[in-house]
Protein backbone atom coordinates (compact mmCIF):
# COMPACT_ATOMS: atom_id res chain seq x y z
CA UNK A 1 0.00 0.00 0.00
CA UNK A 2 2.76 2.40 0.83
CA UNK A 3 4.55 1.47 -2.24
CA UNK A 4 1.46 2.16 -4.35
CA UNK A 5 0.95 5.71 -2.44
CA UNK A 6 4.61 6.60 -3.40
CA UNK A 7 3.79 5.67 -7.49
CA UNK A 8 0.81 8.00 -7.37
CA UNK A 9 2.30 10.63 -5.65
CA UNK A 10 5.24 10.68 -7.68
CA UNK A 11 3.04 10.24 -11.15
CA UNK A 12 0.92 13.41 -9.55
CA UNK A 13 3.69 15.58 -8.38
CA UNK A 14 5.45 14.89 -11.43
CA UNK A 15 2.94 15.64 -14.14
CA UNK A 16 1.80 18.31 -12.38
CA UNK A 17 5.03 20.13 -12.09
CA UNK A 18 5.43 19.65 -15.74
CA UNK A 19 1.36 20.24 -16.65
CA UNK A 20 1.96 23.28 -14.83
CA UNK A 21 5.13 24.68 -16.39
CA UNK A 22 2.76 24.48 -19.86
CA UNK A 23 -0.13 25.96 -17.99
CA UNK A 24 2.35 29.04 -17.02
CA UNK A 25 3.83 29.22 -20.66
CA UNK A 26 0.28 29.55 -22.05
CA UNK A 27 -0.88 32.28 -19.59
CA UNK A 28 2.48 34.24 -20.46
CA UNK A 29 1.06 33.64 -24.20
CA UNK A 30 -1.99 35.15 -23.79
CA UNK A 31 -0.78 38.13 -21.69
CA UNK A 32 1.40 39.09 -24.91
CA UNK A 33 -0.77 38.74 -27.37
CA UNK A 34 -3.57 40.60 -25.46
CA UNK A 35 -0.72 43.74 -24.31
CA UNK A 36 1.84 43.64 -27.01
CA UNK A 37 -0.82 42.65 -29.57
CA UNK A 38 -3.06 45.68 -28.49
CA UNK A 39 0.18 48.35 -28.80
CA UNK A 40 0.80 47.00 -32.04
CA UNK A 41 -2.16 47.05 -33.17
CA UNK A 42 -2.87 50.78 -31.95
CA UNK A 43 -0.02 52.04 -33.22
CA UNK A 44 -1.01 50.70 -36.49
CA UNK A 45 -4.55 52.93 -36.16
CA UNK A 46 -6.38 50.13 -35.34
CA UNK A 47 -9.26 50.64 -32.76
CA UNK A 48 -8.69 47.22 -31.05
CA UNK A 49 -9.54 48.43 -27.55
CA UNK A 50 -13.23 49.04 -28.31
CA UNK A 51 -13.37 45.13 -29.75
CA UNK A 52 -11.34 43.65 -26.43
CA UNK A 53 -13.17 46.00 -23.80
CA UNK A 54 -15.75 43.28 -23.28
CA UNK A 55 -12.90 40.46 -23.13
CA UNK A 56 -10.50 40.85 -21.14
CA UNK A 57 -7.35 38.65 -19.72
CA UNK A 58 -9.89 36.66 -17.65
CA UNK A 59 -12.91 36.42 -20.23
CA UNK A 60 -10.10 35.06 -22.91
CA UNK A 61 -8.69 32.93 -20.48
CA UNK A 62 -11.63 31.35 -19.48
CA UNK A 63 -12.37 30.36 -22.84
CA UNK A 64 -9.33 29.37 -24.57
CA UNK A 65 -7.91 27.52 -21.61
CA UNK A 66 -10.54 24.65 -22.36
CA UNK A 67 -8.56 24.14 -25.48
CA UNK A 68 -5.07 24.33 -23.61
CA UNK A 69 -6.69 21.49 -21.12
CA UNK A 70 -8.43 19.10 -23.83
CA UNK A 71 -4.82 19.20 -25.69
CA UNK A 72 -2.52 18.42 -22.33
CA UNK A 73 -5.36 15.68 -21.86
CA UNK A 74 -4.23 14.32 -24.74
CA UNK A 75 -0.58 14.54 -24.46
CA UNK A 76 -1.13 12.79 -21.14
CA UNK A 77 -2.58 9.59 -22.72
CA UNK A 78 0.11 9.30 -25.48
CA UNK A 79 3.41 10.47 -23.57
CA UNK A 80 3.24 10.12 -19.91
CA UNK A 81 1.30 6.78 -20.08
CA UNK A 82 3.87 5.06 -22.08
CA UNK A 83 6.88 6.68 -19.80
CA UNK A 84 5.48 5.85 -16.61
CA UNK A 85 4.59 2.13 -17.29
CA UNK A 86 8.16 1.94 -18.92
CA UNK A 87 9.80 2.71 -15.65
CA UNK A 88 7.41 0.08 -13.61
CA UNK A 89 4.59 2.39 -12.86
CA UNK A 90 1.70 0.40 -12.79
CA UNK A 91 -1.69 1.45 -14.93
CA UNK A 92 -3.71 1.73 -12.08
CA UNK A 93 -1.20 3.75 -10.40
CA UNK A 94 -0.60 6.00 -13.40
CA UNK A 95 -4.56 6.41 -13.79
CA UNK A 96 -4.61 7.75 -9.99
CA UNK A 97 -1.45 10.08 -10.26
CA UNK A 98 -2.68 12.02 -13.60
CA UNK A 99 -6.22 12.06 -12.34
CA UNK A 100 -4.79 13.81 -9.14
CA UNK A 101 -2.77 16.12 -11.16
CA UNK A 102 -5.06 17.18 -13.45
CA UNK A 103 -7.54 18.04 -10.30
CA UNK A 104 -4.65 20.01 -9.00
CA UNK A 105 -4.09 21.69 -11.90
CA UNK A 106 -7.66 22.57 -12.10
CA UNK A 107 -7.80 24.24 -9.01
CA UNK A 108 -4.36 25.87 -9.46
CA UNK A 109 -5.56 27.41 -12.88
CA UNK A 110 -8.59 29.58 -11.42
CA UNK A 111 -6.51 30.42 -7.96
CA UNK A 112 -3.69 31.76 -10.37
CA UNK A 113 -5.80 33.64 -13.35
CA UNK A 114 -8.18 34.91 -10.77
CA UNK A 115 -5.04 36.77 -9.41
CA UNK A 116 -3.34 37.66 -12.25
CA UNK A 117 -6.52 39.29 -13.32
CA UNK A 118 -6.66 41.43 -9.88
CA UNK A 119 -3.62 42.63 -10.66
CA UNK A 120 -3.70 43.90 -14.01
CA UNK A 121 -6.71 45.64 -12.80
CA UNK A 122 -4.74 47.30 -10.33
CA UNK A 123 -2.55 48.24 -12.62
CA UNK A 124 -4.64 49.50 -15.12
CA UNK A 125 -7.62 50.54 -13.40
CA UNK A 126 -10.12 47.75 -15.18
CA UNK A 127 -13.32 47.42 -13.70
CA UNK A 128 -13.48 43.56 -13.69
CA UNK A 129 -17.41 43.69 -13.41
CA UNK A 130 -18.18 45.73 -16.42
CA UNK A 131 -17.04 42.28 -18.69
CA UNK A 132 -19.96 40.14 -19.60
CA UNK A 133 -18.56 37.13 -18.73
CA UNK A 134 -18.91 37.98 -15.38
CA UNK A 135 -22.08 39.79 -15.21
CA UNK A 136 -23.46 36.04 -16.50
CA UNK A 137 -22.16 35.38 -12.94
CA UNK A 138 -24.40 38.10 -11.52
CA UNK A 139 -20.50 39.66 -10.55
CA UNK A 140 -20.14 36.40 -8.36
CA UNK A 141 -16.06 35.91 -8.23
CA UNK A 142 -16.35 32.31 -6.18
CA UNK A 143 -19.09 31.22 -8.81
CA UNK A 144 -17.20 32.01 -11.92
CA UNK A 145 -14.49 30.20 -10.54
CA UNK A 146 -15.91 27.54 -9.23
CA UNK A 147 -17.22 27.16 -12.94
CA UNK A 148 -13.91 27.94 -14.62
CA UNK A 149 -12.36 25.05 -12.56
CA UNK A 150 -14.93 22.48 -13.01
CA UNK A 151 -15.10 23.11 -17.13
CA UNK A 152 -11.56 23.04 -17.49
CA UNK A 153 -11.62 19.63 -15.63
CA UNK A 154 -13.85 18.28 -18.05
CA UNK A 155 -12.18 19.26 -20.41
CA UNK A 156 -8.73 17.95 -19.57
CA UNK A 157 -10.90 14.73 -19.16
CA UNK A 158 -12.36 14.64 -22.27
CA UNK A 159 -8.75 14.94 -23.95
CA UNK A 160 -7.35 12.13 -21.60
CA UNK A 161 -10.32 9.83 -22.69
CA UNK A 162 -9.89 11.06 -26.72
CA UNK A 163 -6.48 10.23 -26.43
CA UNK A 164 -6.67 6.50 -24.71
CA UNK A 165 -8.65 5.48 -27.05
CA UNK A 166 -6.59 6.76 -30.14
CA UNK A 167 -3.94 5.10 -28.06
CA UNK A 168 -5.83 1.77 -27.64
CA UNK A 169 -7.85 1.51 -30.30
CA UNK A 170 -6.27 3.15 -33.23
CA UNK A 171 -7.69 6.18 -35.75
CA UNK A 172 -10.63 4.54 -37.62
CA UNK A 173 -12.20 3.48 -33.67
CA UNK A 174 -10.90 6.22 -32.06
CA UNK A 175 -12.79 8.46 -33.95
CA UNK A 176 -15.75 7.00 -32.20
CA UNK A 177 -14.11 8.63 -28.46
CA UNK A 178 -14.33 12.47 -30.26
CA UNK A 179 -18.38 11.58 -30.53
CA UNK A 180 -18.46 10.84 -26.64
CA UNK A 181 -16.57 13.78 -25.93
CA UNK A 182 -18.71 15.74 -27.67
CA UNK A 183 -21.74 14.57 -26.15
CA UNK A 184 -20.65 14.56 -22.65
CA UNK A 185 -19.02 18.17 -23.42
CA UNK A 186 -22.44 19.27 -25.13
CA UNK A 187 -24.27 18.12 -21.94
CA UNK A 188 -21.62 19.85 -19.90
CA UNK A 189 -21.89 22.99 -21.51
CA UNK A 190 -25.93 23.07 -21.41
CA UNK A 191 -25.56 22.20 -17.67
CA UNK A 192 -23.45 25.83 -17.61
CA UNK A 193 -25.24 27.29 -20.60
CA UNK A 194 -22.32 28.33 -22.40
CA UNK A 195 -20.42 27.92 -26.19
CA UNK A 196 -22.17 24.41 -27.02
CA UNK A 197 -25.17 24.50 -26.08
CA UNK A 198 -26.47 26.42 -28.71
CA UNK A 199 -25.08 24.11 -31.04
CA UNK A 200 -26.96 21.19 -30.29
CA UNK A 201 -30.19 23.43 -30.56
CA UNK A 202 -29.48 23.72 -34.42
CA UNK A 203 -29.02 19.77 -34.84
CA UNK A 204 -31.32 18.19 -32.34
CA UNK A 205 -35.24 18.94 -31.81
CA UNK A 206 -33.82 20.45 -28.18
CA UNK A 207 -34.22 23.71 -26.66
CA UNK A 208 -31.26 24.79 -24.33
CA UNK A 209 -33.52 27.68 -23.47
CA UNK A 210 -33.70 26.99 -19.63
CA UNK A 211 -32.77 27.84 -16.51
CA UNK A 212 -30.47 25.68 -14.63
CA UNK A 213 -29.66 25.93 -11.05
CA UNK A 214 -26.03 25.79 -9.57
CA UNK A 215 -26.69 22.65 -7.68
CA UNK A 216 -28.25 20.83 -10.57
CA UNK A 217 -25.05 21.91 -12.46
CA UNK A 218 -22.40 20.81 -10.12
CA UNK A 219 -24.54 17.48 -9.73
CA UNK A 220 -24.90 16.98 -13.61
CA UNK A 221 -20.65 18.03 -13.76
CA UNK A 222 -19.87 15.48 -11.17
CA UNK A 223 -21.81 12.70 -13.17
CA UNK A 224 -19.70 13.54 -16.46
CA UNK A 225 -16.53 13.70 -14.69
CA UNK A 226 -17.40 10.27 -13.03
CA UNK A 227 -18.53 8.40 -16.18
CA UNK A 228 -15.09 10.20 -18.08
CA UNK A 229 -12.81 8.55 -15.42
CA UNK A 230 -14.57 4.91 -15.44
CA UNK A 231 -14.30 5.15 -19.38
CA UNK A 232 -10.65 6.07 -19.10
CA UNK A 233 -9.81 3.63 -16.43
CA UNK A 234 -11.87 0.72 -18.48
CA UNK A 235 -9.60 2.15 -21.90
CA UNK A 236 -6.67 1.81 -20.14
CA UNK A 237 -6.62 -0.66 -17.67
CA UNK A 238 -5.21 -3.48 -19.82
CA UNK A 239 -3.99 -1.55 -23.01
CA UNK A 240 -0.87 -2.46 -24.67
CA UNK A 241 1.89 0.36 -23.70
CA UNK A 242 3.77 1.10 -27.11
CA UNK A 243 7.52 1.12 -26.87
Amino acid sequence: MKKTSSAVTRVSTDMFIQQGSWALGFLAIVLLMIYIGVGIGSSMGVNVRAGIAEEDFFSIVYRSTKGFMLVIGIISAYGFLSYYVRHGITRRDFFNGAALAAVYLSLAFPVVVGLVNWIIGMLTSHDAGSTLLLQKFDNNWLLILVSYGVQIFIYYLMGWMIGSGFYRFGWIRGLGWIAVALVLIGFMDALWQFELASIWEQWLPVTTAFSVTLPVSLAGSVAVILIALLLIRLITRKVTIKM
